[in-house]
Formats: C-alpha cells, sequence, structure tokens
C-alpha cells in the first residue's frame, strides 16, 4: 500500500467514516441532475382564426370551453366551442359577419348547463341558455343596467344592480325583487340611512349566496348581505370603512371562508363567513375577476398582469406576461389548466409541461401546481 493510500485510509478512520459510506462521483452527479425541474408553466397560443374581440371565456374541464364575443361591441355577435384545449374550435351561435351585437357573460353550472348575454339597442338584454352545451336558444331577459348575474340552479337565477337584487324561478322568463337593501352607517359621527347598490353576487351553493355593495359613502365602508335560503330571506352588515366594494371582486369557498378584491385592487380574506376581513399581501390591478380551481390555487388575469395564490388567498403574488393583446377573461379549470382571451381572437391556454418543451409563442409563467 503507497504511502498517499495509507494516508487517506487513516484520514477515513479518524474521520469515523468508511470508503463505502462516501458518495461515488456518479451518485453526486446523479443527486445533483435530479433537483434540476423536470417541469415549467406556460402560456402558449391556441388563438381563434378570426379577428373577432373575445369579451368571456369559461372552461368546464381542461379541454373543453367556450368564448364569446364579435368583431366589435355591435357587431358579428358569436360563441365558439372546444373540446381539445383550444387546438380547434366551432361556431355554436352567430355568425362573425352578421350585424349581430356581441355576446358576453358566459356562466356555467356543470358540464353541460350554461348561459351568455345579448345586448340589445335598449331594454333588458337577452339571455341565451343551452342545457346540452351545444345548442343555444333565448331563455328570456337579464337586466340592461345589471352589476352581475348567477344561476346556481338551472331554474332558479338572481342579478344585482343599484339597491336591489333580483331572482327569477323560471330560467329568466321573469325577474321579481328578492332583497331590497337600506341600511343605518354612523358617519362623521351622526347616523344616516343608505341605500346599498350592490355590485357582486357569489353563490356557493343554490341556498348559500353571497353579495357586496359598492361604498355607502365616503369612509362608510359597503355591505355584504348573505342568504341561506336561496334567497328569501337577507341578512346584511357593514365592513372596512374606508374601502369600496365597487367594481370588486368576490369568491367563498364554503359558508366561512371568503375571498375580497375592492375598488382599488386590494386584497382581504375572511374565515367568518364575511364579517370580518383581513387585509392580505398583494395587490391586483385592472378589476379583474376571482377564478379557483380549487379552494387552494387561483388568480387573476387582466390585461398583461397575472395575479395568483397558492394557498387560498392568504397572499397573492403578481407577475407581468408579454400577453399580445390585452387579456379581457380569463377561466382556471384545474391548477395546472388554464385560458385568457383577448382582442384579435387571441386565446393563450395555460400549461404545466416538461421543461423541455417548446413551442411558437409560448410565454413563461409561474407554476401554481406541481405535475
Amino acid at each position: 500500500m503507497g504511502r498517499g493510500v495509507k494516508a487517506w485510509v487513516l484520514l477515513l478512520a479518524l474521520a469515523g467514516t468508511s470508503a463505502a459510506q462516501l458518495p461515488s462521483k456518479k451518485s453526486a452527479l446523479t443527486k445533483t441532475s435530479s433537483a434540476q425541474p423536470k417541469y415549467k408553466a406556460i402560456w402558449e397560443p391556441v388563438n381563434v382564426k378570426e379577428d373577432l374581440k373575445l369579451f368571456s371565456v369559461y372552461f368546464v374541464s381542461a379541454d373543453e370551453g367556450w368564448v364569446a364575443g364579435g368583431k366589435d361591441e355591435l357587431h358579428g355577435g358569436v360563441i365558439l366551442h372546444t373540446t381539445d384545449g383550444g387546438e380547434k374550435w366551432e361556431v355554436q351561435l352567430g355568425d362573425p359577419q352578421s350585424s349581430d351585437r356581441a355576446y358576453t357573460d358566459l356562466r356555467f353550472d356543470g358540464p353541460k348547463l350554461g348561459w351568455a348575454v345579448e345586448s340589445t339597442s335598449g331594454g333588458d338584454h337577452k339571455l341565451l341558455h343551452t342545457a346540452d352545451g351545444q345548442s343555444w336558444t333565448v331563455a328570456g331577459t337579464v337586466a340592461q343596467h345589471r352589476t352581475d348575474y348567477q344561476f346556481p340552479s338551472e331554474g332558479v337565477g338572481f342579478c344585482s344592480g343599484h339597491q336591489e337584487i333580483l331572482r327569477t324561478q323560471d330560467g329568466g322568463q321573469q325577474w321579481r325583487p328578492a332583497y331590497q337593501c337600506s341600511v343605518k352607517a354612523e358617519v362623521g359621527g351622526l347616523t344616516r340611512d343608505f341605500a346599498c347598490q350592490f355590485q357582486k353576487l357569489d353563490f356557493v351553493n343554490p341556498n348559500l349566496g353571497f353579495a357586496i355593495s359598492q361604498a355607502l359613502d365616503r369612509g362608510a365602508g359597503f355591505v355584504v348581505a348573505k342568504t341561506e335560503d336561496g334567497g328569501d330571506t337577507w341578512h346584511t352588515w357593514t365592513v372596512l370603512p374606508g374601502e369600496d366594494g365597487k367594481e370588486g371582486a368576490l369568491n367563498f369557498f364554503d359558508a366561512d371562508t371568503g375571498v375580497l378584491r375592492t375598488l382599488n385592487g386590494k386584497l382581504f380574506r375572511t374565515s367568518d363567513g364575511g364579517k370580518t376581513w383581513t387585509g392580505v399581501s398583494g395587490q391586483a390591478g385592472g378589476k379583474p375577476d376571482f377564478e379557483f380551481a380549487n379552494p387552494q390555487v387561483g388568480w387573476m388575469v387582466r390585461y398583461r398582469t397575472m395575479t395568483y395564490t397558492v394557498n387560498g388567498g392568504k397572499s397573492w403574488i403578481s407577475r407581468d406576461i408579454s400577453f399580445p393583446a390585452p387579456v379581457l377573461a380569463a377561466s382556471l379549470p384545474r391548477a395546472d389548466r388554464g385560458y385568457a382571451v383577448g382582442e384579435h381572437g387571441m386565446v393563450y391556454r395555460y400549461r404545466v409541461v416538461p421543461v423541455e418543451y417548446t413551442a411558437k409563442g409560448m410565454l413563461p409563467a409561474p407554476v401554481m401546481a406541481a405535475k
């Protein structure tokens, strides 16, 4: 045994380590290699091959969804459908060359049950409905000056606007007041009566629903309304003095836990059914809506900013994305799959893919969920 080898063996003995315990050069390289990411998140184009302004998108699964829009607000109204994640689009309703107004405000309750709106030159707007995910018919109307509408079941829907929440129980043929809001609030040390101007609705199930109003007065906060019996009765209270629910966003995961965006983009979370709200880190510009794939992973995408959470809205991170056109609406059917739409037929698909994957027009994105 040479002098150098003897010294090496002695050093091992003094350290209490056997040669068999030392990692080989090959195993060390393998360990380093395994730590490298195998997947990445991207946005990639799956555009509609028409120069359309897409105002709305809704996907009921990773691959099946609808987009709605028109040549502009007043012409070429169309609803398109895909079953392969946007690789191919088929026109289900309308004609891009027609004089029909654009279709907007897609809503779905389940894989086939959906609604959309066509604006009119005056009066209430047309409410369109599909029960099979294929054919669309005029089901009734919805208020022209609404701020939101929701259908928690096929026949029963709610519409917010001014100080009323309206309800239909026949699929939109007739709407009647379900709740007219007036509350007392203290402003400048004096008690005043206010009418609530409702802005946003969110139904957890056909019985449990919430609504928020715009600010009652400068510094007075705004109203949260709650129903637990399908809209027969509503309970209200005032929250967040100094904040404004106008053009806000609202999402409840269950009877207790929800998230809220106010007019100025501040973000809040509740764990007591909306009685109290706690500010969380992050900011959302452009007045986007919430989209949640599950109670942990959600996002807001508007214009060229993606704001996302992976912890149920306890904190939010914003990332600028170089979309070729501003995003007007987004949908997140699954934590590793989503869609964003805008002008000129733009549809971009969010995916988690192998790290070596490439595609024309691909944009980098944050990974929100493990593959």
